[in-house]
């Protein structure tokens, strides 16, 4: 008999309003679009999985007062591992992701991380609207005493007004 588990990232959706940079200017601010969620339906534990919805695309519009700026988009775990049903957890460092593609900007492959925000977009300098298409994939977890059902990861986003 085979066992299924269903791994899922909370990826929360995100509007932001940016700080300004100067006093006197108003603040850059943009519409950013994150689905809510990404899952990994586990089938084989010694294979990897991609991630569902594929492609993933965070996208953006309304950006404005970016005068000479740039939009950055980075990921985090939450915490270091997933939180498992029962049994041992599975590493945030098993999730990684590919760019599909970029709009008005560049899309950087990358792997999670619970310590530090990892780059996965950077726009053009005045941007208006935007985005990124990307495949998350969850590496082989192994068996390893791992349990079939629903491991949770939540993930924060980090939208940034920066000087490329």
């Amino acid at each position: 008999m085979t066992e299924r588990a269903t791994i899922l990232c909370v990826l929360p959706a995100a509007v932001l309003v940016l700080g300004s940079l100067a006093a006197a200017a108003p603040p850059p601010s943009v519409n950013v679009t994150v689905p809510a969620s990404v899952s990994f339906a586990v089938t084989r534990v010694n294979v990897s999985t991609t991630g569902s919805p594929n492609p993933f695309t965070v996208s953006y519009v309304g950006a404005v007062h970016f005068t000479g700026l740039a939009f950055r988009i980075s990921v985090k775990a939450v915490a270091s591992s997933f939180t498992p049903p029962a049994g041992p957890s599975i590493p945030a460092s098993k999730v990684s992701w590919s760019i599909v593609s970029a709009q008005n900007g560049t899309g950087y492959n990358g792997t999670l991380s619970s310590t530090a925000y990892t780059i996965v977009y950077q726009s053009v300098v005045e941007p208006s609207s935007g985005g990124v298409s990307l495949t998350w994939s969850l590496a082989a977890p192994g068996a390893g005493g791992l349990r079939a059902g629903n491991h949770t990861l939540t993930l924060t986003w980090r939208l940034e007004a920066v000087v490329p």
